[in-house]
């Protein structure tokens, strides 16, 4: 008889070549369906999760698909796996478990109606006049300050006629929020 356990955990989280060639298509059936306008990143992540679902997946399998995945291409895991420690990371403590991701997407469902993401860049001015934030989405621009804004400041209004530029002089909608009030919840 022999002395060595079956560690059953390590044989279902283990990566077979059919369920990285299952994954890689789904993969790239995303990338285009991305690439095409049809989902963007959320709904990568949530049908990410649901594939996991329906396929029986555990995190740890995924995992290992993803590693064999990336092996297929030339990148070596262990190698990777290295470069996040000398960085200070682990590769599992990037915030991408499981149960975060699936609280994010419980989140997005409860509320996609009325929820929506958006691309928005900010710049900061600090200067004698203004100490503010500027979000920019297309050509709306929200300006932020604890106190009340200056608009006769010229980085302020440099910056304004250099970012209408880019969007080819058309009208550019500014919003302000003045005496705005932070606090934790």
């Amino acid at each position: 008889m022999s002395d060595r356990i079956i560690d059953f955990n390590e044989l279902k989280n283990k990566a077979k070549e059919k369920d990285v060639d299952k994954f890689e298509d789904y993969i790239y059936s995303m990338y285009y369906q991305m690439a095409e306008g049809k989902i963007n990143m959320a709904d990568f992540s949530k049908q990410i999760m649901s594939y996991m679902q329906e396929n029986n997946i555990s995190q740890d399998k995924l995992i290992n698909i993803q590693k064999k995945f990336l092996e297929r291409y030339g990148f070596d895991s262990a190698m990777l796996e290295e470069q996040f420690k000398l960085s200070g990371l682990d590769m599992n403590s990037l915030g991408l478990n499981y149960s975060n991701v699936k609280k994010s997407i419980s989140f997005q469902d409860k509320y996609k109606d009325k929820l929506s993401n958006k691309s928005i860049s900010e710049y900061f001015i600090k200067n004698e006049k203004n100490n503010l934030k500027a979000l920019l989405e297309n050509e709306k621009v929200i300006l932020i300050s604890e106190k009340n804004i200056d608009l006769n400041d010229n980085e302020l209004n440099e910056f304004l006629c250099s970012y209408k530029k880019i969007l080819e002089d058309k009208k550019i909608q500014i919003v302000l929020c003045e005496n705005t009030r932070h606090y934790e919840y």
